[in-house]
């Protein structure tokens, strides 16, 4: 299987919440960003955003302790549509980037996959994936 693989030119951060965080305090986190992913669970709430957090006034948003944040990263696309009959296409992609100790964080959406690494790492994954055979355009 060949992949074709998009690099997005921003930066990411992902955040973690309490769960009990009103999303008044956290949704001005994401207003007007390009790319973001909400998740909640009964444990935690972890936002995936396309910004260098601590860039911007909005790290005064949440005021506790309990804010987890971990900048510096990027984010591939798996260019898609994928359907969902299809296996093993992030078991062929982490795997690789696993045998290289490379790290990842994955959102998947309806239509495809991201897989995040740290912006250290993003040249690296990319040399990976392109000597299995798939294709990563950078900006």
């Amino acid at each position: 299987m060949q992949l074709n693989l998009v690099l997005d030119g921003y930066p990411y951060t992902i955040h973690r919440l309490p769960p009990s965080t009103p999303a008044s305090v956290y949704l001005p986190l994401i207003d007007n960003k390009e790319w973001y992913n909400i998740t909640k669970t009964d444990e935690e709430i972890s936002l995936v955003i396309s910004h260098n957090y601590g860039d911007t006034e909005e790290n005064q948003l949440v005021p506790n302790g309990e804010h987890k944040i971990s900048p510096g990263w990027r984010c591939f696309k798996v260019c898609g549509p994928l359907d969902f009959s299809e296996v093993g296409i992030m078991a062929n992609l982490s795997g690789a980037l696993a045998e290289h100790k490379i790290s990842v964080f994955v959102v998947s959406t309806y239509d495809t996959d991201y897989i995040l690494v740290k912006e250290d790492k993003a040249m690296e994954a990319r040399k990976v994936w392109q000597d299995i055979g798939h294709t990563v355009d950078t900006p």
